[in-house]
């Protein structure tokens, strides 16, 4: 049976758990959801385990987000099979992966981290300046056009959810590495997702190479999926996570 939130109480739980934690004003945060869609994780699909852990995590939308919504993305392998779904809130939640997620492009592909997130970090406006119209395109849309500064833009708090390891680990280190170096305001969080107890070396080595990625083991997810809301928030809410929440850079 597919999990159901009551919101109000999740909410607030976390709110007191930000709360111990040092959180006592939480800021407006940009939320958004990053799926895996590689063949290997076909199953978690179908079965509604990865909706469960999706709907664990609307509260913190609820509560970080501006719209509380999160913005969500697909991928596998490869730049297109990178795919910006429908956003999901306490709305629509229920049964959001069998709608908008299963088929979605490149679904049942291989494992790429790097392009999603070369997405993610340019949608929300965090892209290096290399990455915007230069030259000739930026005359096409007119001197002043080009030249008009970028609204600044939100922290950005990014959830993202694998089974596997990546393809591409030198290019996802160079990017993580290049956005902690231009100190965007933006946290990954690495949801490494098994029904056994899987490892996941490479994610849980991200996590302690910079200071604005965390990782959480997500093991015996069936599981994991029905605790507690303090026990949720307790595996998500890191030393790190709150120093970033409080205004601090990696």
């Amino acid at each position: 049976m597919a999990l159901t939130l009551d919101l109000n109480k999740s909410q607030q739980t976390l709110v007191l758990n930000l709360a111990k934690a040092g959180v006592s004003d939480p800021p407006q945060v940009d939320v958004a959801f990053v799926m895996d869609v590689s063949g290997s994780f076909d199953d978690e699909h179908r079965q509604g385990v990865t909706n469960d852990l999706l709907t664990r995590l609307i509260p913190w939308a609820a509560l970080f987000d501006p719209d509380q919504k999160m913005e969500v993305y697909t991928f596998s392998n490869g730049p297109r099979n990178v795919h910006h779904a429908a956003d999901v809130s306490a709305r629509n939640y229920a049964g959001y992966v069998q709608r908008e997620i299963i088929g979605c492009p490149g679904y049942q592909g291989g494992t790429d981290y790097s392009y999603v997130l070369e997405r993610v970090l340019a949608d929300f406006g965090w892209a290096p300046a290399a990455a915007r119209p230069q030259g000739f395109f930026a005359r096409l849309l007119g001197a002043s056009a080009a030249a008009a500064p970028a609204v600044a833009p939100r922290q950005t708090l990014i959830f993202f959810v694998t089974d596997g390891e990546s393809s591409d680990e030198a290019k996802t280190t160079a990017l993580l590495k290049a956005s902690q170096a231009r100190g965007d305001g933006v946290y990954f969080h690495f949801l490494g997702v098994s029904n056994q107890s899987a490892k996941f070396p490479y994610i849980e080595r991200l996590g302690d190479q910079f200071g604005n990625v965390g990782f959480t083991a997500v093991n015996q997810v069936r599981s994991w999926v029905k605790q507690p809301d303090d026990a949720i928030n307790q595996a998500l809410i890191s030393d790190e996570l709150v120093a970033w929440l409080k205004g601090g850079r990696a």
